[in-house]
């Protein structure tokens, strides 16, 4: 009986300490944020930066990422990282960064006082102070540092990105309705090709034209230089806010003859049935998507089409058809 006894009070502080480990080891299995960026590798150990490119925000709180020894934990990041450097992810006013665009993290290969080396650091991920018990965002990302005598004397590459030879920003969203699409256009100072990703999954991007999926919430894209032999690789992340679509018709002719019969696109480009109605009768007629010209003029004619909840907006617009 008495070691029965003795093995519930032995028992009990193990299972303690058990449940304390789980609590405080990175989770990065289950994190919802999903962390993309670099470089990771070969990182200049007298100090670097690391562009990161985060989707999947949490909706509620943000995220504390900064660079720790690989034996940190949740619990131990003030003696175990380097927290002068920290970034405050966060849509709050007074973050460090905003989740949307690019979080340049500093880092250097020597963490509380001990040397990184290829194998002795990582970038860490844990929910912000507002959330500070919950573990589900505890991530770790390795990363690695060169010889300490390599050192970087190349300037890093620049992107220049155009739109409409317009040149968008890496720090101001940009806008981009529901299903439109928009050439992106870009040059790097070395002359190097320039190629596009989206870092989310809620946009595409083909040959340079990126469309959005979604009519709420954001995307980013990252653009990447390779470098050259004078400049050293590049990402920039350009960020888009994601609103409702347009609803339009395709371009119509401008004149139709008198007597002759004019057929008027029957959907919009989001496939809706458009309704057409005229207010100069006396010019023209109108029956579903078929105007007669009845003499010469200018037939006006108004065109409607319903909305679809968070994704587009109705379509009422009026065009002239010229009759002669």
């Amino acid at each position: 009986m008495k070691s029965a006894v003795n093995l519930r009070r032995i028992i009990k502080p193990v299972l303690a300490l058990s449940m304390a480990a789980l609590l405080l080891t990175p989770t990065s299995a289950i994190a919802l944020t999903k962390f993309q960026g670099g470089p990771t590798t070969n990182l200049n150990p007298a100090g670097d930066t690391v562009h990161i490119a985060l989707s999947n925000f949490p909706s509620t709180g943000g995220l504390y990422i900064l660079e720790c020894l690989r034996s940190a934990s949740a619990g131990s990041l003030t003696a175990s990282c380097d927290t002068a450097h920290q970034m405050w992810v966060s849509y709050a006013a007074g973050a460090s960064a905003s989740p949307i665009g690019d979080v340049a993290l500093a880092v250097t290969g020597t963490v509380q006082g001990k040397t990184c080396g290829v194998d002795q650091c990582e970038i860490f991920l844990t929910y912000d102070h507002t959330k500070p018990t919950d573990r589900t965002e505890d991530q770790a990302i390795n990363i690695s540092f060169a010889g300490a005598s390599v050192t970087v004397v190349k300037p890093t590459d620049v992107i220049t990105a155009k739109i409409n030879n317009a040149v968008i920003s890496g720090s101001i969203p940009g806008t981009l309705g529901y299903h439109a699409t928009l050439a992106i256009s870009a040059t790097s100072a070395s002359g190097a090709l320039v190629s596009i990703k989206s870092s989310t999954p809620d946009c595409t991007v083909t040959k340079s034209v990126i469309t959005a999926l979604k009519a709420t919430g954001y995307c980013d894209f990252a653009l990447s230089s390779p470098g050259s032999l004078s400049y050293q690789a590049v990402t920039s992340h350009y960020p888009f806010a994601l609103t409702t679509g347009v609803q339009s018709i395709r371009t119509i002719a401008g004149s139709a003859k008198v007597g002759a019969r004019y057929f008027m696109p029957a959907k919009s480009n989001f496939g809706n049935v458009v309704t057409y109605t005229t207010t100069t009768p006396d010019i023209c007629s109108v029956t579903k998507t078929i105007v007669v010209g009845k003499k010469i003029g200018s037939c006006l004619i108004s065109l409607t089409a319903p909305a679809q909840p968070a994704l587009w907006g109705a379509l009422a617009s009026k065009v002239t058809l010229k009759i002669v």
